[in-house]
């Protein structure tokens, strides 16, 4: 079997070239970057000005030595962008990091209300074990596991999804009123034999390496559900 080897989404550059260059010689940067479409900058001086994309780059930045732009920049850099479906992000995202002075136009991100919503809930959880440990003394890491043992037997009344996200994955398990952990295909009778399967390391404790939505429609940590 041939090693796959991750692909780039870059074809090739030309950074931070002089607008007299451009000018110039449009020709020979014409016939060099031939009718490839990617993502362009200019540049005043050092400062990014304006971010932008097109699937004709040679003829697009010299519309820029015309239009509203054309005082504005004075070097500009090519990407030539293999995968082409990816301009559109890339595009945006350039734009809403750097937010170049040159875009009016700012484009929008995608809809984020789940992620803020789950940072929300998970900031709430650290809140109530915040204020557990300092009412009773204790830190949460103190807390015994030993009578979890066999407590996901009834934990829920049908089969519930638990989740985590490790290092920028999100893993799903189901939870059985039986007490046993479906993930994978496979059948697992303690949380921590589950997440080790993901984790491999022996230190890990599943009872808080997943967390569950309670009836409350917050997330919280499995030890913590009722």
């Amino acid at each position: 079997m041939k090693p796959k080897f991750k692909q780039s989404i870059f074809n090739e550059s030309l950074e931070y070239i002089s607008r007299n260059l451009f000018r110039d010689h449009a020709e020979i940067i014409t016939k060099l970057i031939s009718d490839s479409s990617g993502i362009y900058a200019l540049y005043d001086d050092n400062e990014l000005y304006y971010v932008g994309r097109a699937s004709d780059l040679k003829r697009r930045v010299h519309q820029h030595l015309k239009d509203r732009h054309d005082s504005q920049w004075t070097h500009f850099s090519l990407y030539l962008i293999k995968r082409s479906e990816y301009i559109g992000d890339i595009e945006s995202l350039l734009i809403r990091i750097a937010a170049p002075v040159g875009n009016r136009a700012k484009p929008r991100g995608r809809d984020s209300k789940k992620l803020v919503k789950n940072l929300e809930s998970l900031i709430k959880l650290k809140h109530k074990e915040e204020i557990r440990e300092l009412i009773s003394g204790r830190t949460a890491k103190s807390k015994s596991v030993k009578g979890n043992k066999g407590a996901l037997k009834g934990l829920v009344e049908r089969r519930t999804p638990i989740y985590k996200t490790y290092k920028g994955k999100e893993y799903k398990a189901i939870i059985t009123p039986a007490g046993s952990i479906s993930f994978k295909g496979k059948t697992y009778s303690t949380p921590t034999a589950a997440a080790k399967i993901i984790v491999d390391r022996q230190t890990v404790n599943g009872w808080n390496f997943w967390i569950i939505k309670n009836s409350s429609g917050e997330w919280v940590k499995l030890r913590d559900y009722k």
